[in-house]
């Protein structure tokens, strides 16, 4: 068994586009390269020439091609079940590990202080402007959303039975990132910035039209997977009010794609978890106004039409 599998999914790349991401791991300094492999996984796109990567000597490659596409989250979970690494750590095929001490920082984690269930580092996102210049925004080791940056213990996810959603395309990050984190009991926070996300105007979010808004028509179903994972593991961490005030400012912000199919998913969530629902309307409003004055992301969004969104939610319960 490897100390670490990694797992980089990819489709429709090139071994030129590809070479970026591969070159990152292969520069890295201070390890034994021996007690890791790496897992392309292809999914569903055209053909690779693998020998192509020979260049990269340090890397010990195996190619896996889907015949069908299957998303970005199953993709990962091929590479899981095709791996044994003691240790998974997922890259994106359009980023890059930060610098050539990344790793080694992961594995002097576990020289110092021994296993963890989970090591989370920091990322820095490049993001381009409206003028076209790019600027750089340092995410803190507290992400819990997004896959890259972390290092999970194969055991701890199959202690658990974490997988990723076979039902989730969209969201299918924060539903495997939030439960491994959520449930863990030794989790690392590492101060180191490992991982840069690169700005790519091809990639899924940037690409598809209204991918925010698609998004927020299937997040209560993503919710609902969450929701009953935790169910009869963690019961005490289903947090209804927080999703209630979540979604509100959500599908403020962020008006869902599909408005039917949102407001079926959101009431069915909550039918099935009324029981979870303690807060009243009064105490909801003060959290979401909490929210739009003080969290940035959520700062400026309406708060005026929480008491008519909390009686939409819960009028069929």
């Amino acid at each position: 068994m490897k100390k670490l599998s990694i797992i980089i999914p990819f489709k429709g790349l090139t071994e030129k586009e590809l070479t970026p991401a591969l070159s990152s791991l292969n520069g890295q300094i201070g390890i034994d390269f021996s007690t890791l492999d790496l897992h392309l996984i292809n999914d569903g796109g055209p053909g690779i020439d693998i020998s192509k990567f020979d260049i990269l000597s340090n890397l010990n490659v195996t190619y896996h091609e889907l015949a069908l596409n299957v998303g970005p989250g199953m993709a990962r979970q091929y590479g899981i079940d095709h791996s044994d690494g003691e240790y998974i750590l997922f890259i994106d095929s359009d980023d890059e590990l930060h610098y050539t001490g990344a790793l080694l920082d992961f594995y002097n984690v576990l020289k110092e202080s021994g296993d963890h269930q989970l090591i989370i580092g920091r990322y820095i996102q490049q993001q381009k402007n409206s003028d076209g210049d790019f600027r750089y925004f340092v995410h803190d080791e507290s992400d819990t959303k997004a896959v890259y940056a972390k290092m999970y213990k194969r055991s701890y996810l199959e202690s658990l039975g974490l997988s990723f959603h076979p039902k989730l395309r969209l969201f299918e990050d924060n539903y495997f990132v939030g439960l491994a984190c959520e449930c863990a009991s030794d989790i690392y926070y590492l101060k180191s910035v490992v991982y840069s996300w690169l700005y790519n105007p091809d990639s899924l979010v940037r690409s598809t039209a209204n991918f925010f808004s698609r998004q927020t028509a299937i997040v209560p179903q993503a919710m609902r997977y969450y929701f009953e994972f935790l169910q009869p593991r963690f019961p005490e961490k289903i947090n209804l009010e927080d999703y209630v005030v979540n979604m509100y400012l959500r599908s403020t912000r962020l008006e869902p794609a599909d408005t039917v199919e949102f407001w079926q998913s959101h009431i069915s969530l909550m039918t099935e978890f009324k029981n979870k629902l303690n807060s009243d309307v009064k105490k909801l409003q003060v959290k979401v106004n909490q929210a739009c004055q003080s969290d940035p992301f959520w700062q400026g969004t309406d708060a005026s039409g929480f008491a008519a969104f909390y009686r939409k939610s819960v009028m069929p319960l």
